[in-house]
């Protein structure tokens, strides 16, 4: 799946943000250098008219990466 939309979704938990992510790398650092990684799934933000919602769009969605996380260290 692809998407032009250069924004990504950063999930914690229950908690979604949207932030701009051109070229949409694997792994993204916030402004707050939190560092975000990609490991294919999507979610779909919805798009709504007059509060309705008329379509869903899917977005990467991102993954906080924490200590310990890191598949490929030891």
């Amino acid at each position: 799946m692809t998407t032009g939309d250069t924004r990504i979704v950063l999930r914690i938990e229950d908690d979604r943000q949207i932030v701009d992510h051109p070229a949409q790398p694997a792994d993204y650092v916030h402004s707050d250098g939190t560092v975000w990684t990609w490991h294919e799934r999507w979610h779909l933000v919805p798009v709504r008219e007059a509060e309705q919602i008329v379509d869903r769009i899917p977005l990467r969605a991102y993954d906080l990466v924490t200590p310990g996380t890191d598949e490929t260290s030891p």
